[in-house]
C-alpha cells in the first residue's frame, strides 16, 4: 500500500500542478512495486524446488534418528562392559602387587640370612668389597617390612632380629675397617688402594665421608704439586724465555690440574656415588684452589711490584690534579716534578694480568658447565637443580678466587688506562709528517694503541673489563686526541690574504715575525690535521664495527642486559666519531674563511665590471679575448689544484662543495647588480653552463643542486621574450629554486623587457 502522506508532503494539492505532481509520484511508486512483485514471483520455481528437497530430507531425518538411538544403546552397553572389565583388571593388579610384595618379603628374608652369614666371612677374610656388597643389600631392605614379615611367620622373629643385629654390627665394623684402611693407603700414598676403598664407601652408606676423604687426599696432592710448580716457575720461564708470563703460566697449570681432577674422577663419582654429587666435590676443591691462588697472587704482586706501581700511578693522578685523564705533564702542589711511570714498562705486565684473569674465567666456566651437566643426569627435581646451581654460583662468587680476580681486574683496568693515555700522548708528542702523505704518524699510532688495548681487554674474558676499556678509549679519543686536532685547526690556515679575524697567524706574518718556511709549515700542519680528523671518522667507524663483532664473538651467550651495556659503551665510540665530523666541518670553515673567500670574492666581483648590454660587435670582441668565465675557471682550477694533492679525497670534495657554494652565492649577488640585454643574457647562460660543467667535473660529489639557482637565473635572462617564461615555469615548477617575486626581479634586469609585461606574469 502506497503511503500517500509521504508523497504529498512536499506538493501543494490545492493547485492543478500539485495534483499532477502527486499523480506522477504515485505512478512511479506503483511501477517500482510491480517490478518488485515480478522479481519475487520469478523466484517461485526455485523456492518450490527447495521445499520439495526439504520434504525429502525429513524422511531421511527420521531414519537417522532411529540409527542414532540404536548407536546410543550400543555405546551404553559397551561402556557397562568396559566398566566391568576395568573392575576385574583392578582386582587383578591389586593381587599382582600383593604377590610381588610377598615375593619381595621372601627374597629379603632369604637375602637377610645370606648377608648375615656372608658378611661375617668377608670380614674374617678381609674381603671388603664382598662384605660391603652384603651390607649394601641389607641397607636397601625395609626393616619395618622385615619385622612385619617375621611377625606374620611364626618362629621367624628371633632369627630375623638376630640377623639384623648381626648385620648392623658387621656394617659398623666394616665401616671402621674401610675408613682405617683408606687412611693407611693415604699415608703410604698408595693410589690404587685409595681408589679401591673410595669405591667401597658408597656401598656402606658413607657417601659424604668417602667424598671428603678422597678429595682431601687429592687436595694434598695438588698442594704439593702447586708449591713445587710455584718454586720452579721462574726457572722454567727463564729457560724458555717466558719470564714475562711466568705467573700466568703457573696459574694456568694450577687450574688445569684442578680441572683435570674433575674431568678424570667425574665418571668414577657418578658410577659409585650417583649423579648430582659434583658440586660437593667442587666445594672441597675450591678451598684448595683459593689457597693456592692466594699464594700465587701474593708472590706475583711482590715480584712484579704491583703495589709500588699502583701507588706510583695513583700518586701521579693525585699530584697532577687531573681526574679526567692521567696523561698530562703537570707540576705537583709542592712545585716538584711528578715521578711518572713509563708506560712501556707495564705493557708486558698488562698482558700477563690479562692472561691471569682469562684463565680464572675459563676455569669458572668449565666448573659451571660440568656441574650443570652433572645435575642434568641426576634425578633431582627442577627446583632442586636450580637451588643447587644457585648454591654453586654463590660458592664461586664468595670464593677467594673470585675476590682475587676482582682485585686483579681492577689493577688491570688502572694499568691499561694509564698505558693507553700515556701512549696516546706520546704518539701525539712524536707526531711527524712524511712527504707525500696526507696524514701524520699520530693517526695510525693512536688508533693502533686504542685497538690494541680494546683487543687486549677481550682477552680478560670479562665483559665488564671490556666495557670499561671501551669507555676509557672513548674518553681518551674525545679528550687527548681530539684536543690535539683542535689546536692547529683553531689557529686557522695561514695565507697571504688579509683575514685577521680567522687566522691567528696573519698578524705575525704582517709584522714579519714568521718566515715563509714557518708559514708553509703552518699550512702543512693545518691541512694534515684536517686530513687526520677526516680519516679518524673512518677509523672510528671501522674500530666500532670490528670491536662490536669481536666482543660478540668472544661473548656469545650475553644476556639482554649485557648486550644493552655493551651497545651503550660502543655508542660512546660513535659519539667520538660525531665529534670528529664536527671538527672536520669546523676546519673546512676555517679554510673557507682564510683561503677561499679572500680569493674567490675578488675574482667573482669582476663580473660587475663587464658590460652585459652587448652589441654584435662587442660580443665578437668579448669572445675573442679572455672572457670572465675563462678567467674565473682558470683561477678556481689553480686554487683547487693547490689543495688537491694536500687533502684526502673526502676533504677535497668537501672543499669543492664549499667553493661551489661561495661562487654561486657571490655570482648571484653580482648578477642582481647588473643589467642585461638579449646578447648579454645569452653570454651569461653560456658562462653559467661552462662554470657548472667545470665544477661538476672537479668532484665526485654531486654539486648540481648548488648550481641550480644560478642556472635558472641565467635561463631567465636568456629568454627572448617575457611570454616564454610561463612555459618554462610550468614544465619544471617543482624544481625551481627562485620564487615568483625573484623571477620578476631577475626579468627586470633585462633592459629590453617592459615592466608592464613583467607585472602581468601569472606564476
Amino acid at each position: 500500500m502506497i503511503k500517500l502522506d509521504s508523497l504529498v508532503e512536499d506538493c501543494d494539492i490545492s493547485t492543478q500542478e500539485g495534483i499532477d505532481e502527486v499523480c506522477r509520484k504515485i505512478t512511479f511508486k506503483e511501477r517500482e512495486i510491480d517490478a518488485r512483485l515480478e522479481d519475487i514471483l520469478s523466484q517461485q520455481c526455485q523456492l518450490e524446488a527447495k521445499m520439495r528437497n526439504i520434504g525429502l530430507a525429513l524422511g531421511s531425518l527420521s531414519f537417522a534418528t532411529d540409527k542414532s538411538q540404536n548407536l546410543s544403546s550400543m555405546i551404553g552397553h559397551t561402556s557397562q562392559l568396559a566398566e566391568n572389565v576395568s573392575a576385574k583388571v583392578r582386582r587383578l593388579d591389586e593381587a599382582r602387587s600383593r604377590v610381588s610384595e610377598c615375593q619381595q618379603r621372601v627374597h629379603d628374608l632369604i637375602d637377610l640370612q645370606l648377608c648375615s652369614q656372608g658378611v661375617i666371612a668377608a670380614i674374617r677374610e678381609e674381603d671388603f668389597e664382598k662384605g660391603a656388597a652384603h651390607v649394601n643389600r641389607f641397607l636397601s631392605m625395609d626393616k619395618n617390612l622385615l619385622q612385619k614379615t617375621a611377625d606374620d611367620v611364626s618362629g621367624s622373629i628371633t632369627s630375623v632380629r638376630k640377623a639384623v643385629d648381626t648385620l648392623e654390627q658387621a656394617a659398623e665394623q666394616i665401616r671402621q675397617m674401610v675408613s682405617q684402611k683408606f687412611d693407611e693407603a693415604v699415608k703410604k700414598d698408595d693410589l690404587a688402594s685409595v681408589e679401591r676403598f673410595f669405591k667401597i664407601f658408597p656401598l656402606l652408606g658413607m657417601h659424604d665421608e668417602g667424598l671428603d676423604k678422597f678429595m682431601n687426599y687429592i687436595c694434598s696432592k695438588l698442594q704439593v704439586k702447586a708449591q713445587k710448580e710455584l718454586r720452579s716457575s721462574m726457572d722454567i720461564a727463564k729457560a724458555e724465555k717466558r719470564t714475562t708470563v711466568a705467573y700466568s703460566d703457573t696459574l694456568t697449570i694450577m687450574l688445569e690440574n684442578i680441572a683435570r681432577v674433575v674431568e678424570v674422577n667425574q665418571a668414577i663419582i657418578e658410577n659409585c656415588y650417583g649423579a648430582g654429587r659434583l658440586i660437593q666435590v667442587i666445594a672441597i676443591l675450591q678451598r684448595e684452589c683459593d689457597e693456592e691462588v692466594a699464594k700465587l697472587i701474593l708472590d706475583f704482586n711482590k715480584n712484579r711490584q704491583i703495589g709500588r706501581r699502583v701507588a706510583q700511578i695513583n700518586d701521579y693522578i693525585k699530584n697532577s690534579g687531573n681526574t679526567s685523564t692521567m696523561g698530562h705533564y703537570r707540576k705537583s702542589s709542592g712545585g716538584g716534578s711528578v715521578d711518572k711511570l713509563n708506560a712501556k714498562d707495564i705493557d708486558a705486565l698488562i698482558g700477563e694480568i690479562t692472561i691471569i684473569h682469562s684463565r680464572a674465567e675459563l676455569y669458572v666456566k668449565f666448573i659451571k658447565r660440568r656441574c650443570a651437566a652433572d645435575l642434568e643426569k641426576s634425578a633431582f627435581q627442577p627446583e632442586e637443580k636450580e637451588a643447587k646451581l644457585a648454591k654453586l654460583n654463590d660458592l664461586i662468587k664468595k670464593s677467594r678466587l673470585s675476590t682475587q680476580m676482582q682485585e686483579v681486574l681492577g689493577t688491570y683496568l688502572l694499568f691499561e688506562r694509564y698505558f693507553m693515555e700515556e701512549s696516546v700522548l706520546k704518539a701525539i708528542s712524536l707526531d711527524s709528517i712524511e712527504p707525500g702523505q696526507h696524514c701524520s704518524s699520530m693517526l695510525d699510532d693512536v688508533f693502533f694503541i686504542i685497538r690494541k688495548c680494546i683487543r687486549r681487554s677481550n682477552g680478560t674474558q670479562s665483559l665488564d673489563g671490556v666495557c670499561a676499556v671501551i669507555n676509557n678509549a672513548a674518553s681518551c679519543l674525545e679528550q687527548d686526541f681530539t684536543n690535539a686536532l683542535k689546536s692547529p685547526l683553531k689557529a686557522g690556515y695561514p695565507t697571504g690574504y688579509m683575514d685577521l679575524a680567522q687566522s691567528a697567524f696573519q698578524s705575525s706574518i704582517q709584522q714579519g715575525r714568521l718566515q715563509t718556511s714557518d708559514v708553509d709549515q703552518a699550512r702543512t700542519k693545518f691541512l694534515t690535521t684536517l686530513n687526520n680528523a677526516d680519516m679518524s671518522t673512518e677509523f672510528i667507524e671501522t674500530l666500532w664495527t670490528m670491536m662490536a663483532d669481536e666482543v660478540k664473538l668472544n661473548f656469545p651467550s650475553m644476556t639482554t642486559r649485557e648486550k644493552e651495556k655493551l651497545d651503550s659503551c660502543l655508542s660512546l665510540l660513535k659519539s667520538v666519531g660525531d665529534s670528529l665530523k664536527a671538527l672536520v666541518d669546523f676546519g673546512l670553515q676555517q679554510l673557507r674563511a682564510s683561503a677561499i673567500k679572500p680569493r674567490l670574492h675578488p675574482w667573482v666581483d669582476q663580473f660587475i665590471g663587464h658590460n652585459h648590454n652587448l652589441t654584435e660587435e662587442e660580443l665578437s670582441t668579448y669572445e675573442a679575448g679572455e672572457t670572465f668565465i675563462q678567467f674565473l675557471i682558470v683561477q678556481v682550477d689553480n686554487l683547487l689544484t693547490m689543495f688537491k694533492t694536500s687533502l684526502t679525497p673526502r676533504n677535497y670534495d668537501a672543499l669543492v662543495s664549499i667553493v661551489t657554494t661561495e661562487i654561486t652565492t657571490r655570482l648571484e649577488r653580482a648578477i642582481k647588480k647588473s643589467t642585461f640585454n638579449r646578447l648579454g643574457g645569452l653570454v651569461l647562460d653560456q658562462e653559467a653552463r661552462a662554470l657548472a660543467s667545470f665544477l661538476t667535473g672537479a668532484t665526485s660529489w654531486s654539486v648540481r643542486d648548488k648550481l641550480a639557482k644560478l642556472l635558472q637565473m641565467a635561463t631567465i635572462l636568456n629568454l627572448e621574450s617575457v611570454s616564454e617564461l610561463p612555459e618554462y615555469w610550468e614544465s619544471a615548477s617543482a624544481a625551481w629554486r627562485v620564487t615568483p617575486n625573484e623571477v620578476r626581479t631577475i626579468l627586470a634586469l633585462r633592459i629590453d623587457f617592459r615592466m608592464e609585461d613583467i607585472k602581468k606574469l601569472k606564476l
